[in-house]
Order: C-alpha cells, then sequence, then structure tokens
C-alpha cells in the first residue's frame, strides 16, 4: 500500500456540470497550459483527446498522457497518468463535476504514487502544479469584460456628425443584436464626446460560448465595417 497520500485539489467553476465537462474534455486543449513543467514538449502544440487517450502532439512528436478508465459525463472522468513516461510506470488522475447551485465542484484526486521511482517527490511536484491546470480551466468559465472604444471613422466626411449620417442607424443596430444576445451592458458617448466618440460594454458570460467579440466590433457592426466609425477593443475592463 502506498504511503504517500492523493493529491486533492478542487475548483469552482462558474457553469453546470454539463458544461464543464464538456469544456474540460472537449476543449483541453484551448485552456491546459502547456508551459514548462505541464506537458512534454512545452509551447506550441496541442492537446486533445484521442481514441480514449489523451495525447499531445507537437510537429511529428506524439505523447500519449495517459488512458482513460471512466468516462461518465456529466459526473466522472477517470485516466491513467505518465506524461513523458512509460504507460506501465502510471499513477492515476479522477475528475469528478458536482453541482454547486448554477456552478459546479471540480475535484481532482491523483494517486498512485508508489509507482514511480520517486513516489514523494513527484506527489509534491502535482501538490504545486494542478492548481495552475484548475486555474486556467476555471478562468475559461469566468465572465469576460470588453470596451468597444468608438470614435469618428476614415469614411465619416470632415466636419460631418456621425449622428446625422444614415450609416449611424447600422451602429444602433448592431447595439440592439447585442442586447437581444444579452451581451451588452452599457453604451453611449464620452464625455466631450459630440463628435461621436463613445463607448461599449460588453460581457461574455460562459453560457454564450464562444464569441470573437472582436469579429463582432469590426465586421457585425457595418457602421464600423463602413468606416464611418472606427472601434478599438479593450478586454478586462
Amino acid at each position: 500500500m502506498s504511503t504517500v497520500r492523493p493529491v486533492r485539489r478542487q475548483v469552482v467553476v462558474g457553469a453546470p456540470p454539463e458544461r464543464a465537462f464538456a469544456l474540460f474534455t472537449e476543449r483541453i486543449g484551448e485552456w491546459w497550459p502547456l508551459g514548462a513543467g505541464h506537458s512534454v514538449f512545452g509551447e506550441g502544440g496541442t492537446v486533445a483527446f484521442e481514441g480514449g487517450e489523451l495525447v499531445e502532439r507537437s510537429g511529428d512528436r506524439v505523447a500519449v498522457w495517459g488512458k482513460v478508465l471512466t468516462w461518465e459525463p456529466p459526473g466522472t472522468l477517470e485516466l491513467t497518468w505518465h506524461p513523458g513516461r512509460a504507460a506501465e510506470i502510471t499513477t492515476r488522475v479522477r475528475v469528478t463535476f458536482e453541482p454547486d447551485d448554477e456552478r459546479t465542484l471540480v475535484t481532482l484526486e491523483h494517486d498512485g504514487w508508489e509507482r514511480l521511482a520517486e513516489p514523494q517527490a513527484a506527489r509534491d511536484d502535482y501538490d504545486e502544479g494542478w492548481p495552475v491546470v484548475l486555474a486556467r480551466f476555471a478562468a475559461l468559465l469566468e465572465d469576460r469584460w470588453f470596451a468597444l472604444l468608438h470614435r469618428p471613422g476614415p469614411s465619416l466626411p470632415e466636419g460631418a456628425s456621425i449622428f446625422a449620417q444614415p450609416e449611424f442607424a447600422e451602429h444602433l443596430a448592431f447595439l440592439g443584436r447585442l442586447r437581444e444576445r444579452g451581451l451588452l451592458v452599457a453604451a453611449g458617448p464620452v464625455l466631450g464626446g459630440e463628435d461621436g466618440s463613445g463607448m461599449t460594454v460588453v460581457r461574455v458570460r460562459p453560457e454564450h460560448g464562444d464569441v470573437d467579440v472582436e469579429e463582432l466590433a469590426t465586421k457585425d457592426d457595418l457602421c464600423v465595417a463602413q468606416g464611418f466609425l472606427a472601434v478599438e477593443v479593450r478586454p478586462g475592463v
């Protein structure tokens, strides 16, 4: 029996278990930190579940991190764990997803250290590493905030008011679409913005899924796309 205690780490994420499980597994390549200490090949590669295995790829190089033992959405994921080692020299990782109101309590347990040459040292490394990994996952499920800073664009005639242009109706329609999707928080002119300068505040919640705010602001707003307004997208407002 192992004398090395399992690593147990928890995080609460802003989505129900069904979505949390799906994002943890289907989009692991988007949030997993492939930097030093969290992958075999380092940054620049990919990681994904493929055919019942968790696989890292970097160019022609392939590393199997582990084999899926239990796949029971939305509650449990369990797999062997041997990044950078032979499959016979494996530990075990078990991740559970439990409802917590409208959120999810994610619990990760990592055991089986007795199979390794230096079990305590390996456990200590992962005890420090797993919080970094889980924090990256939780960040994927947090609200994202953006400020869209608008100013007169190159297509606006010199000395003309953007508010008097027929194309400004396209900007108002864009704001309406943001409101309908639940993305719009606030919009209006900035102080001294008589020239048409203004700011729109956007919040992307986890349930909105993949929203490219830069593309929305530059292409879906036809007033911007036609050059009557220019926009700067600032994240993290």
